[in-house]
């Protein structure tokens, strides 16, 4: 008597059906993130639009190696749409540009608040020449004190820290005037000094605000967004904002904030530059950003080391149009 044994599927069916559930999983996260503006756990899935694409590419090949032809094409396609959207975006990766005569430096740095190796950021911070660092996660009074004995060649410093300000600012040049911020009621305060650079008033806004976690955060953080837009409208002159804005630029939220508000991101255009988290690069997506008045023309975006923080450095070369 013959029994049947158990029939287990082929290693290229098996395959193929775990493909086939990735790039289900993969759409299907990318079709929720589009509807990231009513839901804070949607928005969550907007910001790994360059993961889902490679992830895509990934899954293309091996559906065209596994030779289910149609299935590939539908699945590149998909990825060359995304990958299409992106360079849209970002832009090829630049070559590293140096500031032109007259450029300015702006580097914003979230320094992690377990992070208590102040040397080694002030020696990089030294060689990277900014004109004004943006800091974030300054937690007290001691921490602006450690910063300052490394970082003698920034003078000028402005850090009135608080629970919901944690934002300090050191620029070589001096600071005519500055002030903290109340975003929203019971949100992120943000450091804004008016600096004078060779004579030119230049207005910083340094920002940190609130991670995107839980509906009150991510509620707290859109009205944030939308009211530091507010106040880039009202400011005349020169404006830069930088710091750690916590969400990407394929958020909707992100960009609905953008549209029309007259400033530029300084990213766009300059390949994609992740800034977070610093520990592990697949995962890498941009949630520091610099944000120019139209008075600015970007030279170039860069990211530096991440000096023991979770975040990396981000360096940003401008130079004022004539």
């Amino acid at each position: 008597m013959n029994i049947p044994r158990p029939r287990h599927p082929r290693p290229s069916t098996a395959a193929t059906q775990l493909i086939a559930l990735i790039v289900a999983g993969v759409l299907l996260a990318f079709g929720l993130g589009l509807f990231g503006r009513h839901f804070w756990v949607l928005d969550l899935f907007a910001h790994f639009r360059v993961q889902y694409t490679v992830v895509l590419v990934v899954c293309g090949l091996g559906l065209f190696m596994l030779r289910h032809l149609r299935s590939a094409a539908f699945v590149l396609a998909a990825a060359a749409a995304m990958a299409i959207s992106i360079l849209g975006y970002t832009g090829w990766p630049s070559q590293e540009a140096q500031a032109a005569t007259g450029g300015f430096r702006f580097v914003t740095f979230n320094r992690y608040f377990h992070n208590d190796d102040f040397a080694s950021a002030g020696q990089w911070l030294q060689k990277a020449s900014a004109d004004v660092i943006a800091f974030q996660e300054i937690d007290s009074p001691q921490d602006v004190q450690q910063l300052a004995a490394v970082l003698p060649q920034y003078p000028h410093v402005y850090a009135d820290l608080n629970a919901e300000s944690d934002v300090a600012i050191f620029s070589r040049w001096p600071i005519r005037s500055s002030e903290r911020i109340e975003l929203v009621p019971q949100g992120a305060q943000v450091a804004k000094t008016v600096i004078d650079w060779n004579g030119q008033p230049i207005t910083l806004i340094g920002a940190h605000l609130h991670w995107p976690m839980g509906a009150r955060n991510t509620r707290l953080r859109n009205a944030e967004l939308r009211e530091l837009i507010t106040l880039a409208r009202a400011t005349e002159g020169p404006l830069l904002i930088g710091g750690d804005f916590n969400i990407t630029p394929w958020s909707p939220v992100f960009r609905e904030a953008m549209a029309g508000s007259g400033l530029t991101d300084c990213a766009r255009g300059h390949g994609f530059v992740p800034s977070w988290p610093s520990w592990f690069a697949p995962a890498g997506i941009r949630i520091d950003h610099c944000l120019a008045s139209g008075h600015w023309r970007v030279l170039d975006l860069s990211a530096g080391p991440s000096l023991g923080s979770d975040h990396l450095a981000m360096i940003n070369d401008l130079e004022l149009k004539r």
